[in-house]
């Protein structure tokens, strides 16, 4: 008889391998940055969503970017995937995926090493400087992406573990600089979010289907489940690059030609303002609507169950099926998106109006995220553990 796989506790160690690994490299600091006009820095929205990917919300360590240049990558790559047909998916294969993300990883690391370095402030600042920081801020990236992909294939949770990481290091430290009386109400806030959050990572919608490779005594047990959060958090994470867009093109009409609204525009276009506020959460309820209709293709769950001569109970195949579908993602994607926008309404005021210190302002959203991210990790370590419980007899 074979030996028990303890699958678990392997990956399980592994991943507690990475965590170390990367929390010691991400507390390495850039060369020749001055590191004293980041001390106070708030955890406002920004601060918050990236936290996510990158190692610190100060940007003046060498893991700075973090995992989001090779996020953001398969993100984009990810996107244009779903929107091809399913026949030129079936033809792609997962080493032309992987080279593509590598390629565009490599260019978005660069784009952001330069951003990221001019915008730094430096003990010295010349142009030696500022090239070793791009340097720097390359090589981190690298090798937190070397960690991530590492993880994915030997440990749990792809890159949760190390957002897990990131946000709740700089949680702690927001923890000890504020008072009981100002953690009050963000804390109240987010224990209702929190609760709010698990019950829809951990629970489905499950569509009964008619199975014809099924006898019919068991049919009834057959369905296909679409989960209450579709594509988790994915359109809150990089809500700040997509709210990054439209402001760069403001910008550079405005560089070009100025109106009364190009100047309205320029002045509003951003999150201290009510005007950028509302468009922000319009953009990110927007967007996890589209992310959910691209990864969960109505279309494709449709085109699936007609192949293989499965339908859904009492609605006929083909369109009729695509439409069903289509409608619930559509109501379980705006249910998870309007509940995500409404804890980021809610956070911004507070902030705005302010009601409490901006630097506990956002801890609801960052406690929805970390709830989120623990529960894929969850299932995903039950998974293994399922799989282990399995007693090999052959």
């Amino acid at each position: 008889m074979k030996e028990k796989t303890h699958l678990v506790r392997n990956r399980c160690l592994f991943s507690i391998v990475i965590i170390v690994i990367y929390f010691v490299c991400h507390r390495i600091p850039l060369n020749g940055i001055d590191m004293s006009a980041y001390d106070n820095l708030g955890l406002d929205l920004g601060a918050v969503l990236s936290l996510a990917v990158n190692g610190s919300n100060k940007q003046c360590y060498v893991m700075s970017l973090g995992i989001s240049p090779y996020i953001t990558a398969s993100l984009v790559i990810s996107i244009l995937f779903a929107m091809r047909s399913k026949e030129a998916r079936a033809r792609t294969s997962p080493k032309t995926m992987n080279y593509w993300i590598t390629a565009l990883t490599f260019i978005v690391t660069l784009v952001q090493s330069i951003f990221y370095a001019i915008g730094l402030k430096y003990v010295d600042r010349n142009l030696m400087s500022i090239l070793v920081v791009i340097f720097e801020l390359m090589g981190g990236a690298s090798i937190a992406q070397y960690l991530l992909m590492k993880n994915q294939k030997y440990g749990v949770g792809g890159f949760a573990p190390i957002v897990v990481v990131n946000m709740t290091e700089t949680l702690v430290q927001t923890f000890m600089k504020s008072s009981l009386n100002a953690l009050t109400i963000p804390l109240s806030i987010s224990f209702v979010m929190v609760i709010i959050m698990i019950f829809m990572e951990m629970h489905e919608k499950k569509i009964p289907l008619q199975r014809v490779s099924v006898h019919n005594i068991h049919a009834e047990k057959n369905y296909l489940a679409i989960k209450y959060n579709p594509v988790g958090f994915m359109a809150l994470m990089f809500g700040s690059a997509i709210f990054m867009i439209p402001q760069l093109i403001i910008g550079f009409i405005h560089y070009f030609h100025r109106s009364d609204v190009i100047n309205f525009l320029y002045k509003n276009f951003n999150l201290s303002t009510v005007f950028g506020m509302c468009v922000y959460i319009i953009l990110m309820f927007l967007f996890t609507v589209l992310l959910s209709l691209l990864f969960v293709n109505p279309k494709d769950l449709s085109d699936d169950l007609l192949q293989t001569g499965d339908c859904i109970v009492d609605v006929p195949a083909g369109k009729a099926t695509k439409r069903y579908l289509r409608k619930w993602v559509l109501i379980l994607s705006s249910l998870s998106g309007g509940i995500m926008c409404l804890c980021l309404a809610i956070c911004m005021y507070l902030q705005y109006k302010e009601i409490v210190d901006s630097s506990v302002a956002m801890l609801p959203t960052t406690f929805m995220m970390l709830s989120g991210f623990a529960c894929s990790i969850y299932l995903e370590i039950r998974a293994y553990r399922d799989f282990d419980s399995y007693k090999p007899f052959i």
